[in-house]
């Protein structure tokens, strides 16, 4: 994979211009009465039940045409609930995978908020995509996540043959706290014994517990719905008082990044995130890693769950799933 380094000098926006399709579409689901969770301001039990009704929003009525199957994995804590999206053309072959974690801080979301976007992957890659229901927290914190997700790549590695799965081929993905475990899950993955990573997709990842950046100072206000306040809160939330910020494990910006496999990052140009994903592109030059960097102007956090409405998400999403199918088909 050529690699590309847009570092944080290069892409400070011009003019701080939100894409027309997010502002009619945010102004469309206000009228229906669905907005973004905000925990800060609601009791956690409400913002999560606002998170389920705003991605409804976003999915729509009519899903995308893919097999969907239920499936458990034996996870640290009991049984660990997947769904494998399949495409519905490609009969009874064994296909390659991507194991998927889906954003919410950890607190918020679920497999059913990220269902567009799981089966887009699914459609467009060619790839079964195996969507982990983690557990959220605060009822478990870190690094009971951070477990489940290693023993959803065991599951794969295991059981996956029964379900039409080439586990010789396996990718991982997510977005925002998911791309956080997604990149956990390649590091742990380098250990002797543990299943071969080949790819990695990384969307507008929350890679470590550092707010002085210059998107926080720059965007984490407020005006494109991701706060730095409500990003503390996620790491606090996700860590409680036990584990330490810098644990490579919860940060893993900060970990030994050689012998990674190739990854994709995807970051929003509008995001108080966005400085993670620049600064994890520029350590991954420093470590030898192959990898590309995109940063899509006018889009903010969470754009990839906005494909039905907003073209460029739609583009960006297309763009990621062909590097997964030309990566796990190589």
């Amino acid at each position: 994979m050529p690699d590309t380094i847009l570092r944080p000098t290069t892409v400070q926006p011009t003019t701080e211009c939100l894409d027309p399709q997010v502002i009619a579409m945010n102004e469309a689901a206000a009228r229906l009465g669905a907005a973004p969770a905000d925990p800060l301001s609601l009791p956690l039990a409400e913002a999560r039940a606002a998170a389920e009704r705003y991605h409804a929003f976003l999915n729509g009525p009519a899903p995308l045409a893919v097999d969907v199957t239920e499936v458990a994995a034996a996870g640290p804590a009991g049984p660990l609930a997947l769904r494998l999206y399949r495409p519905a053309d490609r009969g009874a072959a064994r296909l390659p995978v991507l194991v998927y974690f889906h954003g919410g801080g950890f607190v918020v979301n679920s497999v059913d908020t990220h269902d567009r976007l799981l089966r887009l992957l699914a459609l467009h890659s060619g790839a079964v995509v195996c969507a982990v229901r983690y557990s959220l927290a605060p009822e478990r914190r870190f690094p009971h996540q951070h477990e489940e997700a290693l023993a959803a790549l065991h599951w794969v590695a295991a059981v996956g043959a029964e379900h039409g799965i080439d586990a010789a081929r396996i990718a991982v993905g997510g977005d925002s706290a998911g791309a956080n475990l997604a990149l956990g899950l390649a590091l742990a993955a380098r250990a002797p014994g543990e299943p071969r990573v080949s790819f990695g997709l990384l969307f507008y990842g929350m890679f470590a517990h550092d707010f002085d950046t210059v998107s926080h100072r720059r965007f984490g206000d407020g005006r494109y719905c991701l706060t730095t306040a409500r990003m503390r809160w996620y790491w606090g939330q996700y860590l409680g008082g036990a584990a330490t910020p810098d644990d490579p494990r919860a940060a893993p910006l900060l970990a030994d990044l050689r012998g990674l496999p190739p990854l994709l990052l995807l970051a929003a140009d509008l995001d108080c995130l966005r400085d993670d994903s620049l600064r994890l592109a520029e350590r991954l030059a420093e470590a030898g890693v192959s990898h590309r960097l995109a940063v899509h102007d006018g889009l903010p956090h969470s754009f990839a769950t906005m494909t039905r409405l907003v073209d460029q998400a739609h583009r960006a999403v297309l763009q990621a799933a062909d590097a997964v199918r030309r990566h796990l088909d190589s």
